[in-house]
């Protein structure tokens, strides 16, 4: 599916991956927690990567097989690879901490595979979530 780069997307994409993972037999948990990830890495695309470019383009296919999830989540924005990224470990009482920089952590915690590359001037990001037996 091709994604405005507005953050009223995320919604749609959680919707369409609701519907998707009902239609094969995915437990609404598991879709939960692989729309997590999607949530984090869209609304970081939309926040930072595209702020303000009216040519942003965002790019996003899923597809489950032999009890995985799969996706690519790809941008035009500039180079920026989550690998290589250091997540922001806590630090102090929690009303006085800034916000963001456990997006990243959660995303590859939660997450059994995570890839990027980057080629003809956009980011790819592909992604892998075993799911649980029921």
């Amino acid at each position: 599916m091709s994604l405005a780069n507005d953050i009223q997307e995320v919604g749609r994409v959680i919707d369409t991956l609701e519907e998707f993972g009902a239609a094969q037999g995915i437990s609404p948990g598991e879709a939960l927690r692989f729309g997590l990830v999607l949530d984090e890495l869209i609304t970081n695309i939309v926040s930072y990567g595209l702020v303000g470019r009216p040519d942003g383009v965002i790019t996003l296919s899923i597809e489950h097989d032999e009890g995985r999830l799969r996706a690519e989540l790809a941008d035009n924005g500039p180079p920026f690879d989550p690998l290589t990224a250091e997540p922001t470990e806590p630090s102090g009482d929690v009303a006085d901490r800034a916000i963001g920089g456990l997006g990243l952590k959660i995303v590859k915690n939660v997450l059994d595979r995570l890839d990027y590359r980057r080629t003809d001037g956009v980011n790819r990001i592909t992604m892998e979530m075993k799911l649980k037996a029921a």
